[in-house]
This record gives structure tokens, sequence and C-alpha cells, in this order.
């Protein structure tokens, strides 16, 4: 049996699951503790770890013989818990059982969680991928006003770009060249870390979609507003499959392997020269803006790793 940690409405879970002919359930956290029941049973006298979900199914977890952790939303605890600290505590202990249960379960994770909890830190990603003798932009995370002022100055002739290390909804921030108008606020840094890089020439962005090894390269060619940031510019670019170099290929695995991750969608950047210089990868990043601009078969590798693993 394959547990797909996600939720009913997201269309990558949708396109995967379509190619899936073992039995597969989606459990979405968000349904933990209000309508999903979690049980472990521990002791002399049993061993075991099972969830009913709000449909009643009752899943037994030694069951499940693979775990794709795709998206997961947060919990929604009840709302006649109107009390702030029995809320907060409420969230606390769910979260403590929920990953107890994870780690419990000795099956085949597409991400294990302490994988994406390490891979999805910046500053892990920038010394791994660097000793692994992976190129990526000089780089700077700093709260340091005079740091960063002193990195700008070093890497006027070509730029710098700062990058925030997560978006969220509530404050966006564009990753963009920094100008007058970002020199202004710098002292500003002192607030909280940025990422600071030096901006890398560009022939060509790459999305490159790791599955269970499987690499899927993806070529992005497109107008030049776009050269900081590609994502926004994906609509009107040239897209077309792409042949990552053997020895980049090896890099990208050994760096995967580091992390633990079995998939993984990894953001390069290839210089006028034909350098590859490494960005990021989000352990649980979209891939169907690729594979279906592309055609390549990045639905049906996931579900046939996840039917490999589970035995089925």
């Amino acid at each position: 049996m394959i547990l797909i940690i996600s939720f009913p409405d997201n269309d990558h879970v949708a396109q995967v699951t379509r190619h899936l002919r073992t039995d597969y359930e989606v459990l979405d956290l968000a349904s933990i503790p209000v309508r999903t029941r979690i049980n472990a049973r521990c002791g002399p006298s049993a061993d075991a770890l099972y969830i009913d979900l709000e449909n009643r199914r009752r899943i037994d977890l030694d069951r499940v013989g693979a775990v794709w952790n795709r998206r997961i939303r947060g919990f929604q605890l009840d709302p006649a818990l109107t009390d702030a600290t029995a809320r907060l505590f409420a969230q606390s202990e769910t979260t403590e059982a929920v990953q107890g249960f994870a780690h419990a379960m000795g099956c085949y994770w597409m991400n294990p969680p302490a994988a994406d909890e390490m891979a999805l830190r910046k500053v892990t990603q920038h010394r791994i991928a660097t000793r692994l003798g992976i190129r990526i932009p000089e780089t700077l995370v700093t709260n340091d006003p005079d740091e960063a002022r002193a990195f700008i100055e070093a890497h006027a002739a070509t730029g710098v770009v700062r990058k925030a290390f997560r978006n969220i909804p509530q404050a966006p921030r564009e990753t963009l060249k920094i100008g007058p108008a970002e020199m202004a606020l710098l002292d500003t840094i002192r607030f909280a870390p940025v990422i600071l890089q030096e901006y890398i020439p560009l022939a060509l962005d790459l999305r490159v979609t790791v599955v269970d090894e499987e690499i899927f390269a993806t070529s992005f060619r497109s107008e030049p507003r776009y050269e900081v940031d590609y994502r926004p510019g994906v609509g009107t670019a040239e897209v077309r499959p792409y042949v990552l170099p053997d020895d980049e290929t090896a890099r990208l695995r050994r760096l995967m392997a580091a992390f633990g991750l079995k998939f993984g969608a990894v953001d390069y950047r290839v210089t006028p020269e034909g350098a590859h210089v490494f960005f990021e990868v989000n352990p649980a990043g979209e891939y169907l803006f690729v594979s279906e601009r592309t055609g390549q078969p990045i639905p049906q590798a996931i579900a046939a790793a996840l039917e490999r693993n589970a035995g089925g």
C-alpha cells in the first residue's frame, strides 16, 4: 500500500495517482486531530500503528510500503478549544505525536521528513553543494549591514541578487538585483538575515527534476526582463528537454544522497560559457509546469518509484 501525505485537491498528486495500480490513500494532515484519529499501541501485548480517516477507513501503517510526502497543510484544531494556552499545547502535542508516527514507519519515503527539513535549509545546501564540487554563486547570508555592503561592493561589476529564505504569503519578497532602492534600505538587514548572491550571467535556466535517481532536465530561454528569476516568465519562455552533462548528473546524485532525498526539483543556470551553476534544490518543488510543456513522464516516474519500493 502507498500513503500519500498531501491533500485531495493537489493537481500534482492527481497526475501521479492516475498512474498507480497499487492501493493508495491520501492523508491530509490538516484533518488531524479533529477529523482523523491516530493510534499507536506499544507494549508486551500490542505493537501497532493505525489511523482512522474521516471516511471511517482504517489504515494499518505497518502495511504501508511507501510514503510520498508531497505537501502538507497545518493541523486544524477544534474551534471549541478557545483558550490560547490550550491551543498551543494541543498544537505541540499533535506535532510531537505525528512526527513520532513518521519516524516509526520503517518503509520507503519520498522524502523522509528529516531529509526534507535538512534540505530546506539554504545554508546547508550551499555548504554541502560546494564540498561536493558543485559550483554555486558567491553567496553571503548575513544580518550585518556592513558585511552586506562590503559584499555588494566586491561584486559591483556583475551585480548582486537578493533572495528570501522562504516566501510566505503574508510577506512575499521578490528575487531581484540590488539597486539604489535596496541600498537605501541596507541597514534594515539587522532585523533579519538575508541571502545575497553574485548575479550569474544567463544563457539558460534549468529545472532538473530528480525522481529516485532518474533525471529529467528542462531548459528555459526567457525574455531579458526575467534574467534574475525565470519563474514569472515561464508562460512565454522557450521550454525544451535538456541533457545535463554526465559530470553534473553524478554530482547532483551525490547531493541528493547526502540529503537522503528521493525527490527534488533543482534550479541551475547555464552561463554563456556553458558552465552549470547550482541555485537550490526544493524537496517538494513543482514539476507539472515542465512535464506538461515537454512531455517528460515525471508523474509516471513518481508513480513507478512508489510502486517499485512499495513492492507493488
